[in-house]
Parts: C-alpha cells; sequence; structure tokens
C-alpha cells in the first residue's frame, strides 16, 4: 500500500520503513511496516477495530522543533483525534539503531484512512504508518 510517487530523500523512506513503531497498549507491542502483527490482530479483535493509524505532530517535515513547540502540536492532534471519536494508545517512534532520538506518537484506532492522511497532512508529516484489517502496517507517504 505504500506510495511509491514521493519527493522524500531515499534515506529517509528506508529510515521511516526500519522505525520500530511502539504501541503503549495494555500489552505493549511493535508495528514493523509490511510485516504481519499478530499483537494488532489480537488488539483490533479484543478492541472491536479494524483501523489504525500511527502519528505524530512532532518534528514536522523532519525539521526538529523545540519541545515545547512539539508538545503543543501533539496536544492539539490529541483533541483531533478525540474529535473523530477514536480510541487512541500512546505510541513512541523508536529508531532501532539509535541514531535518532524517537519521538512520542499516537496509535488511533477506529479512524478512516482519508482522517489519518488529512492529520498527517495537517500535521505537515511526511508519513503515517496505516493498518487495515490485514494487520500488516503500511508506510503511507504524504510528501
Amino acid at each position: 500500500m505504500t506510495d511509491n510517487k514521493t519527493s522524500l530523500p531515499d534515506g529517509l523512506v528506508t529510515a521511516y520503513r526500519m522505525t520500530n513503531f511502539e504501541v503503549l497498549s495494555e500489552v505493549p507491542f511493535v508495528l514493523k511496516v509490511d510485516a504481519l502483527s499478530p499483537s494488532l490482530e489480537e488488539l483490533f479483535t479484543n478492541l472491536n477495530y479494524k483501523s489504525a493509524c500511527f502519528i505524530t505532530a512532532y518534528n514536522p517535515e523532519s525539521v526538529e522543533l523545540s519541545t515545547s513547540t512539539n508538545e503543543i502540536a501533539q496536544k492539539n492532534l490529541h483533541k483531533d483525534l478525540t474529535d473523530l471519536d477514536c480510541f487512541i494508545l500512546q505510541g513512541f517512534g523508536a529508531d532501532p539503531n539509535g541514531e535518532w532520538e524517537g519521538e512520542p506518537s499516537y496509535f488511533a484506532l477506529g479512524i478512516t484512512l482519508a482522517d489519518a492522511k488529512n492529520l498527517g497532512n495537517k500535521y505537515r508529516q511526511n508519513a503515517i504508518v496505516w493498518c487495515d484489517q490485514m494487520c500488516i502496517p503500511a508506510l503511507i507517504l504524504l510528501k
């Protein structure tokens, strides 16, 4: 499902693909792009959802901003997800090699792909991670 047309540098796209998308549910688990997630299947079944998005408002367009600026944007994103009636879990996007600092994120269940893309664009993110009933997270490039 990854959109191959992008203006993003190959290295950045590769970094997104390699990221550990940590979902901080009651039983935490890690999502990997293009890899089936039995933990996600279980979460969807237990909570009766069929879609979710891993998203952050931190560091728009991969430009590092101050902690306070990022925290304000993240609070606004949380409000937007709440307004869409999503079930929201905390998340964290982490570099498995530890070369770059990870970002607090949200794992929003019950969101549509259109709404997820709209929020990604609103918060000037380069990409989001989309999960549907197939439980294979997909990198959705927005730039």
